[in-house]
């Protein structure tokens, strides 16, 4: 009876508190998110450029007459491979790099076999800790410090994809291996099988398709970062990106940016196509049911992940031989020269003129800009990710058709958000924004809607359709049914993709400060303009600390929402 009596009391307490702690982080977010547009300005004669409308107009314009001479061609075609060859050898070392952090950063392997971690969480928080620095580094930096080591060597992309991706991934599947049932390591351990032996065996196993299914994922990502890279300097699609806007060939820039388009959703419908595969693997693999057709179904499923798996893998060699990578150019006398005059160059590191007054503001410009890219990402992604999703059954007819343009067109446009570097957005906003905050949070925006918008479409159409369907069943519009059953459903699930996207631009802010965005990644820009190694190893700490940051904050709104 007394059980009974108090079992009410412990269940709805947490439940008020969560209440209590979302509310607090709404008035937060909304407070910092007012912050950050008062640091930016709203004085509209100093942000908006009317001059540079006519600019923007011709580069619109071009978008539909691209340069399609022959030889354009023939280079835009050579370059997209180098493109491809840096994203697929970035992304083979970055799971090679996941797959041992992944490991070391899982609870599991630093623990007993009563779950207890004991000394094993001095490992543990040491490898969190030396991951945690390359992963709050972005791309481009590493690439920057490479290129002054290896030159324009191929190596400089793949280990500036590799290394801060291999760091993410490293997380990525250690949160998977943690999230699998102890059950058959626990049962191996048990009949005598060691720590390490009953993980591969009995935890790995059960993990591998979301494991797989994650690193296509990355492949798709490591195009885009590939993209980048070329901006800064190694070569492919992004390095002719760089060259033809420097002349204002905004036909020969469409030709290069329609390619990326191409690559982009290739990767992504790919990508999609082995997740949506592994998933409905799964579900028939647990299935209770004698169907016939479903049980034929998986074999299929699993061959063509097998098929992804075998064209990833021979990929890989084809990619190193034709880029041509040497990785004894890594211990050669060359690089270690330079190595060493790098780090005597950058130690001890010094502050800047400006000092710590210039370096906090420049950090706070970073999260206000981050922030401000985000909510408007947010904003604009969420409501056309409803509008996006892909029509689920649905009798013929003109509504239907109608439902479908509309979706294949606005996921058309998400594609060319996304699949255009950040920092060509960039150079396009500044035609009509004056230098600082705004164009950075603009440009960072239209690409990071562009990855939201997709996500958060995913996240819809996998949602269970019967509450919509039921209430539209008793006379609700669709528009309403929306509003009552959808939206709530999905609501904190598209506010954890905001966090986790308003993460990954604090990175990104780094990208846009080759146009004068303010913050840390314009700081940089200039320190390198100027070979301040010495200074620029105080702005990449101080990215670090607020990246750091910022995974903290973010993490514990994400908690507040489960």
């Amino acid at each position: 009876m007394t059980a009974t009596v108090e079992r009410p009391a412990r269940l709805e307490l947490p439940e008020k508190t969560v209440r209590r702690d979302q509310r607090r982080w709404a008035i937060a977010i909304a407070l910092v998110i007012g912050w950050s547009i008062a640091t930016a300005g709203l004085d509209v004669s100093e942000i908006v450029n009317e001059r540079g409308v006519t600019q923007l107009r011709k580069f619109f314009a071009a978008m539909v007459a691209p340069d399609l001479s022959p030889s354009m061609l023939s280079l835009t075609v050579r370059e997209a491979g180098v493109t491809v060859g840096y994203a697929l050898l970035g992304t083979a070392l970055a799971v090679m790099i996941g797959a041992v952090g992944g490991v070391l950063l899982t609870e599991r392997i630093w623990s007993s076999q009563q779950g207890v971690m004991g000394r094993g969480r001095y490992g543990w928080a040491t490898a969190r800790v030396l991951l945690a620095v390359p992963r709050s580094m972005h791309e481009v930096v590493f690439g920057l410090i490479l290129v002054n080591i290896l030159g324009l060597d191929p190596l400089v992309a793949v280990l500036a994809i590799g290394i801060p991706y291999g760091a993410v991934t490293a997380k990525v599947f250690a949160e998977l291996l943690d999230d699998v049932s102890l059950d058959a390591e626990q049962a191996l351990r048990a009949s005598g099988a060691g720590r390490l032996t009953a993980f591969v065996f009995g935890t790995v196993p059960q993990a591998l398709n979301d494991l797989l299914s994650y690193a296509f994922y990355r492949f798709e990502c490591s195009l885009r970062s590939a993209a980048i890279l070329g901006i800064v300097g190694a070569g492919g699609l992004g390095f002719q990106l760089a060259l033809s806007f420097q002349s204002l060939r905004y036909d020969e820039m469409w030709t290069l940016l329609w390619a990326l388009v191409i690559l982009s959703g290739l990767a992504d419908r790919w990508s999609s196509v082995v997740r949506r595969r592994r998933n409905s693997l799964a579900a028939e693999t647990h299935a209770d049911t004698a169907d016939p057709s479903v049980v034929a179904k998986a074999p299929a499923a699993d061959r063509f992940l097998q098929l992804s798996v075998l064209v990833g893998a021979i990929s890989v060699p084809v990619a190193w031989v034709a880029l041509g990578i040497e990785i004894s150019n890594l211990w050669s006398e060359r690089a270690r020269i330079l190595t060493a005059e790098l780090v005597r160059d950058a130690w001890p590191p010094e502050i800047g003129a400006d000092g710590w007054a210039g370096l906090i503001s420049d950090s706070l410009d970073t999260i206000a800009l981050a922030v401000l890219s985000t909510a408007i990402a947010f904003a604009i992604a969420s409501p056309i990710a409803f509008l996006a999703r892909r029509p689920s059954g649905g009798r013929p007819g003109l509504a239907h058709v109608g439902g479908l343009l509309l979706s294949s067109a606005l996921r058309f446009v998400l594609l060319v958000a996304r699949s255009v570097p950040p920092p060509v957005w960039a150079f396009v906003v500044v035609f009509v924004l004056f230098p600082g905050l705004w164009p950075g949070a603009v440009a960072l925006a239209i690409y990071n809607g562009g990855v939201l918008g997709r996500l958060q479409g995913e996240v819809v159409e996998n949602q269970d359709p019967r509450p919509a369907e039921t209430l539209k069943a008793t006379g609700a519009t669709a528009a309403g049914a929306l509003t009552v059953a959808t939206a709530p459903a999905v609501a904190s699930r598209f506010v954890a993709l905001g966090l986790y996207r308003w993460e990954v631009a604090i990175r990104e802010t780094v990208v846009v400060g080759i146009v004068g965005a303010a913050g840390l990644g314009r700081r940089l820009d200039e320190q390198t303009s100027a070979f301040a190694y010495d200074k620029i190893v105080v702005t990449i700490a101080a990215l670090f600390v607020v990246t750091v940051a910022v995974d903290f904050a973010s993490a514990s709104i994400r908690r507040s929402l489960r």
